[in-house]
């Protein structure tokens, strides 16, 4: 047992024994019991950080929107008194106002901005003369020497707000613009407020207890009205994905917050003004108190990993132990024999049967050496069987002679002998797999010339081969089934004269073949069956058998640059599509195949 002994092995072998191997299964065996612990007391951990995070983020964000309404209802106020004012509604429907209108209107204007820290100039721009009433410079005809009109005269939104750089580098003004409508609820003018940007930006930051890490304002069409980045203002949000998804999610609640990577965004949606007021917050500015609850989580994990291990070696040891009595049983067959009908315990039962396969093994290695034996035979005997092909071939040879000694010419004997003699060589060399096209299509050409033979005027063929196709290379053996299964299956028994077109063109790099009969035809479904064994090169149908063999060929050569079709109406004939690359040489284009040619 000394021989055996685990810690030899286990320094002969170092981490690669059995040891260790059960060290680490037994060791992640116990952590896969302990670690669902820490994972419900990690997710329980973060589940409750998030809720309270997401919660303090979105309160100030409320309450920094409740001082950002403020700010806009001063507009929304001016604009009711401005909608319902009579001396307003003059002004817009008059295509030549009065002066006590316009002075009344401007008035009004005038003691709007006067009354108001952040609004600088107020005005009336009446869409159908084109007139605008500034509080500033009175009446004017050229609404275009105002920017405010071109951004509504091109969008022509109900309500907008936009910031501009009015004879500045920086954005130093902000338009609130709102239609008035009339009685029919129809846009008849347009009230604007010209605000003072920086006013306008200290107010939002101020709003906030804390001023977050980044701030948006972004109107309801997406349109960025105040950012930290001033290269963002005046953008569209939806060019900047990392703040689109949020703006999305807070277009439809009032309150949200939204975690992206290690940054929390909080969203308030201003109703009165259409706007998204957006704040992004780093994560850590809101995790506090939770550094006890990470000290005990770690402190546990550690635990947890000195008791697995601390098990996992005591299990493995164990384990050891048994394969060392394995194998002190296995190295005493006496012992085996003398127990063989009486298990002491489970490792002896262990080692009865590795004797057992042992045994099992010597038996199939026996009967592995008597059936290579036989496989040479085999081999030997094809290698024989090789020879009757030349024979058959000299044999016709004969024949023909001997037929051309007695009659002194060639006559159709002859010729059907020369042509069969022809095919068989060119059907049973096995040296060569591939050829050219134009050897190939003669092969197809001589079977043709056959069956005319046989069939004399009843079989008409007719073939327009491309003189451009001759030099390619090609399979061996791909044309003449096509045609044979034509004049068997398509053209047997029918009483009109046979048809068989047979034609080879090039097309866009690659050489297409079409045989056609006017045969009966196939029926749909077996139309269907067929093409869709072609594509699987899979059927259960016998009769496919031939096809599928020269489709797989084709593929196994040509990959997927090669496609075979068959299109058929019954009663009108078949038309087989054959088509693969134009190849000068397919053992360069296989590479890992020997040269073929002839």
């Amino acid at each position: 047992m000394k021989n055996n002994s685990p810690f030899k092995f286990i320094k002969l072998y170092r981490w690669k024994s059995i040891f260790f191997r059960y060290l680490f299964s037994s060791f992640l065996i116990i952590l896969a019991i302990f670690i669902p612990y820490n994972i419900v007391i990690w997710t329980y951990y973060n589940y409750v950080m998030e809720k309270e995070i997401t919660r303090q983020s979105t309160t100030v964000t409320l309450k920094s929107r409740e001082i950002f309404d403020l700010l806009t209802s001063e507009f929304f106020a001016d604009y009711r008194l401005a909608s319902n004012s009579a001396s307003v509604q003059a002004f817009l429907n008059s295509d030549a106002p009065s002066e006590e209108t316009v002075f009344n209107c401007r008035d009004m204007i005038t003691s709007m901005t006067s009354d108001s820290d952040i609004i600088e100039e107020a005005f009336l721009y009446d869409l159908s003369t084109g007139d605008v009433l500034s509080s500033s410079t009175g009446l004017t005809k050229e609404p275009s020497g105002y920017n405010w009109t071109y951004t509504y005269a091109s969008t022509k939104l109900p309500f907008m707000m936009f910031p501009r750089k009015v004879c500045s580098d920086t954005f130093n003004t902000l338009y609130i613009c709102s239609e008035i409508n009339n009685s029919r609820d129809f846009p008849m003018g347009v009230f604007c407020a010209k605000l003072n940007y920086s006013k306008f930006v200290d107010i939002v930051k101020k709003s906030f207890e804390e001023e977050p890490d980044r701030i948006f304002i972004v109107s309801d069409i997406g349109l960025i009205l105040y950012s930290d980045e001033p290269e963002l203002i005046n953008t569209i949000m939806f060019e900047h994905g990392d703040i689109y998804a949020a703006f999305n999610s807070a277009r439809q609640v009032e309150g949200n917050s939204i975690f992206y990577d290690d940054t929390i965004i909080s969203v308030a949606k201003s109703t009165p003004s259409h706007l998204l007021l957006m704040s992004y917050n780093s994560r850590s500015n809101f995790i506090k108190d939770f550094s006890n609850l990470k000290m005990l989580l770690l402190l546990g994990g550690v635990s947890i990993f000195i008791l697995s291990f601390a098990l996992a070696l005591y299990i493995s040891l164990r384990h050891y132990h048994s394969v060392a009595v394995i194998m002190d049983s296995l190295n005493d067959p006496e012992k085996l024999s003398q127990n063989k009908n009486e298990l002491l315990s489970e490792f002896f039962y262990i080692s009865h049967t590795i004797a057992d396969i042992s045994q099992e093994n010597t038996n199939i290695s026996s009967e592995l050496d008597e059936k290579i034996a036989a496989l040479k035979k085999y081999q030997i005997a094809a290698l024989q069987a090789q020879i009757n092909p030349h024979f058959l071939f000299n044999t016709l040879q004969l024949i023909n002679l001997s037929i051309l000694k007695e009659v002194k010419k060639d006559i159709a004997a002859t010729r059907l002998i020369s042509l069969l003699s022809n095919l068989l060589h060119y059907s049973y060399d096995t040296e060569h797999y591939t050829v050219t096209v134009r050897e190939e299509i003669d092969h197809a050409l001589k079977y043709l010339e056959i069956q005319k033979v046989r069939y004399k005027d009843r079989l008409c063929v007719l073939s327009d081969i491309s003189v451009e196709c001759n030099g390619f290379e090609t399979v061996k053996l791909i044309l003449q089934p096509f045609i044979e299964n034509s004049i068997i299956h398509g053209l047997k028994g029918k009483t009109e004269e046979w048809l068989i077109s047979f034609r080879c063109y090039p097309e866009d790099g690659s050489i297409v073949y079409e045989i056609s009969d006017n045969g009966r035809g196939i029926p749909p479904a077996d139309l269907l069956r067929l093409n869709t064994s072609i594509e699987r090169l899979h059927s259960d149908t016998p009769g496919s058998i031939g096809i599928l063999n020269i489709a797989q060929r084709l593929r196994l050569v040509f990959g997927s640059q090669c496609s075979l079709h068959i299109e058929s109406q019954e009663g009108q004939g078949t038309t087989v599509i054959l088509k693969h690359k134009a190849v000068n040489s397919l053992s360069e284009h296989l590479g890992r195949f020997p040269s073929d040619k002839k």
